[in-house]
């Protein structure tokens, strides 16, 4: 909680340089963070699990792969940047590497409701929300 870096130089780097279509921070966890776009947005999207990068720290306190994919989908406090933007100019983020931060990219957006995560084997199942919600 209290050793992280603020991504505020590389939000404003990609504001004023690609168009976005959303973005926030991961501080609830990525499955929370991503229904709250995909929410606003009335879209769907889906996860490639054997993209979603997993901390060593993650990995460590895991009993297993699947562990550390759960830890890394949805605990909440990274606040890293997760942003959505057109497949054309992701491509060209990717290639861009200007950020001075390594950028990821997990999955795609697409039409429906939902978050769906992709196995390594292609099993698509359901993501149900599970990092932080805010009491109002």
């Amino acid at each position: 909680h209290l050793e992280f870096t603020p991504r505020i130089t590389e939000a404003v780097l990609l504001a004023t340089r690609y168009p976005l279509r959303a973005m926030i921070d991961i501080s609830d966890g990525l499955t929370t963070d991503l229904a709250h776009i995909c929410d606003a947005s009335h879209v769907a999207a889906e996860i490639a699990a054997a993209d979603v990068p997993i901390h060593d720290d993650a990995r460590e306190h895991s009993p297993d792969e699947q562990a550390a994919l759960q830890a890394a989908l949805n605990d909440g406090e990274d606040y890293e940047l997760l942003f959505t933007l057109p497949q054309q100019e992701a491509a060209k983020l990717l290639e861009d590497r200007s950020l001075g931060v390594e950028v990821t990219r997990i999955g795609r957006i697409v039409e429906g409701e939902g978050i769906t995560l992709i196995g390594r084997d292609g099993a698509r199942e359901k993501l149900h929300p599970c990092g932080w919600e805010h009491k109002t």
